[in-house]
């Protein structure tokens, strides 16, 4: 068996991005950017009101208050641009968002003036700057604003658009096929006959890549057939990058994807981790038609399929689409229960994390059995106990990968 540092660092290896390409910013988000990007254009990209308000300059009104009164010039919104020069005494009145006159150097909120008869009078003093947003303030011209390898979120669309771009160039997002092995697996809503239980897998998978970036070109059920295996393997590894299979992946008599990996090219990079779940788990390589391919060999059990994903597949997938920060975000916590366990492996511990006056703490769940899935819906982090130990008691510090299902 490998231990859990070098299967990582063995995945990782192998990861290679897969191109580029430029798509519009509308189907852009959870990509990942392949380029620094600039700033075109300054935001805001000129001088406007922050408020509904009156444009002034402020020498007119300073030390002044209720005595004077501006003749009002012109109405303002949104989407107008007045243009001309405010004389001395006048005012403009502005819309949040609307452009600033040239002289006027503040606005006065609208319920801080009295307008009438085409003249405002003034009930507060104001500032050369108050309520104006400059040109530029948030974002200069040429700045950079995105980095490359950034994954695309909410945020980081706003501001592409803000700066005008209407496309964005990003890493090309591996696509993936999903095998599902196991001959007892029946579909979820028809009737369980005996020796059979629900294909969960299927369902969990799916859920996972939805999330990680990648594209779902097909998930399949595969019986515990070589022929037929083989034949499933090949067919995904024309379609895609990426297959993840479930089950068949340990030493039973119908254990069979080690072998159909091995009768289709694949190179089997390791197979077995000194972990807990997901021990039998396997990685292959292979060459497709001049792409690579990949194969993720995960277990059966859906505890041990969730988890082996978050360690090894997901960050797998964000790095070949370019993404500069793959690993789980860690964290370091305190255990509030002890955890003993045999020597050996490193354990993967579902844990529940609160955070008191800024430390976390870790509470081990129930059912921690990598065939149970109830604890995983009250899971917020994987508590990892090194494999030296055989103990921890409570109050030791652990490291906790936090998790993205």
């Amino acid at each position: 068996m490998v231990s859990f540092k070098q299967a990582r660092k063995l995945v990782m290896e192998k990861a290679v991005t897969l191109g580029q390409e430029i798509i519009k910013l509308d189907g852009a988000f959870g990509r990942i950017v392949a380029e620094d990007i600039h700033s075109k254009n300054p935001v805001p990209p000129f001088r406007n009101s922050a408020v509904d308000g009156y444009a002034v300059r402020s020498l007119d009104i300073k030390g002044q208050i209720g005595q004077v009164r501006l003749k009002l010039v012109a109405k303002q919104p949104a989407g107008d641009y007045y243009g001309k020069k405010i004389g001395r005494n006048q005012t403009v009145k502005v819309m949040t968002g609307a452009p600033v006159p040239p002289a006027a150097d503040a606005v006065v909120p609208v319920e801080e003036v009295e307008e009438k008869d085409g003249y405002v009078e003034l009930k507060c003093q104001v500032k050369s700057g108050e309520n104006i947003r400059e040109a530029g303030e948030d974002v200069k011209r040429g700045q950079l604003i995105i980095k490359k390898g950034t994954w695309l979120r909410t945020p980081h669309l706003g501001l592409l658009a803000a700066c005008g771009f209407g496309k964005v160039r990003v890493y090309r997002r591996p696509r993936v096929t999903v095998l599902v092995t196991g001959n007892e697996l029946c579909r979820p809503g028809r009737t369980l006959r005996p020796g059979k239980i629900f294909d969960s897998n299927s369902t969990i998978l799916k859920a996972l890549l939805e999330t990680s970036g990648a594209e779902l070109v097909a998930i399949k059920k595969e019986k515990d057939n070589l022929k037929s295996l083989v034949e499933a393997i090949r067919t995904a590894s024309n379609l895609g990058e990426i297959i993840i299979t479930s089950g068949g992946i340990s030493v039973g008599d119908f254990d069979l994807v080690n072998e159909a990996a091995k009768q289709i090219g694949g190179e089997r990079v390791f197979w077995k981790v000194a972990q807990k779940p997901a021990k039998p788990l396997a990685f292959y390589y292979l060459k497709r038609g001049g792409k690579p391919v990949w194969i993720f060999g995960l277990p059966g059990n859906p505890g041990a399929v969730m988890i082996s994903f978050e360690e090894y597949v997901r960050p797998f997938i964000k790095k070949i689409q370019g993404c500069s920060d793959f690993w789980p975000e860690e964290i370091e916590a305190t255990l509030t229960k002890a955890v003993k366990k045999k020597k050996g492996r490193l354990n993967f511990l579902r844990v529940r994390l609160e955070n008191q006056a800024g430390s976390w703490l870790a509470t081990p769940l129930d059912k921690q059995e990598s065939g149970m899935i109830s604890s995983l819906t009250l899971t917020r982090g994987i508590a990892l106990i090194p494999a030296e130990a055989d103990y921890l008691a409570e109050g030791e510090k652990v490291i906790v990968h936090l998790i993205e299902w």
